[in-house]
């Protein structure tokens, strides 16, 4: 084999001259997000993925001899599919930025009813006691309404915050591999 070990946990390969680290084995990688923090991540990435319900183009499943797999997909949505917590894993280990910080803030804020009303403006508030609530108790209507405002705002760093997030979800949700088992329902063992 033409690949050696460095003394920093790396492989590098001879034939192709590239360092890769090692992946770790049996290490527990720990989220450093709050349970609300995750919550925060969650509405977002349902907001950029939200299920869509098959009936929603006009068409019904029946008559258009839709692929049930295609329905499947279709009624997934980004948290369906564990796309937040990859995310909180790639924000707590992986991901180096110099705004990492300000992201990480940003979703502390969305985790709590002022700091949702100072990010998200009085779209936010409710009609009913209590009036200020958290991102993740918005209605998905509303919160497609501010996730969009975010692309526009005249506050550079909203329009940072909507950029990487809307990347790292596509990218975390389109580049998953999944386990046979769990599409399929098909155990190997019999």
């Amino acid at each position: 084999m033409d690949q050696k070990i460095t003394q920093n946990g790396c492989i590098f390969s001879k034939s192709s001259g590239a360092v890769v680290p090692e992946p770790e084995r049996n290490v527990v990688q720990l989220n450093t997000l709050s349970s609300r923090q995750m919550d925060s991540l969650t509405a977002l990435c349902d907001t950029f993925l939200p299920s869509i319900h098959p009936n929603s183009y006009g068409h019904h499943h029946q008559e258009a001899n839709i692929d049930d797999s295609f329905i499947k997909f279709l009624q997934t949505s980004a948290s369906m599919n564990g796309t937040p917590q990859h995310i909180a894993w790639m924000v707590s280990n992986r991901l180096q930025h110099p705004k990492l910080n300000l992201c990480v803030l940003a979703l502390w804020l969305l985790s709590t009813r002022i700091g949702t009303f100072i990010i998200c403006g009085k779209a936010s508030l409710s009609s009913q006691f209590p009036y200020l609530q958290s991102f993740s108790k918005v209605s998905p209507k509303k919160r497609e309404e501010i996730v969009k405002s975010w692309e526009t705002s005249w506050f550079k760093l909203l329009r940072i915050f909507f950029s990487g997030l809307k990347i790292l979800v596509l990218l975390v949700f389109f580049t998953q591999v999944f386990n046979l088992r769990t599409i399929y329902n098909f155990n190997f063992c019999h």
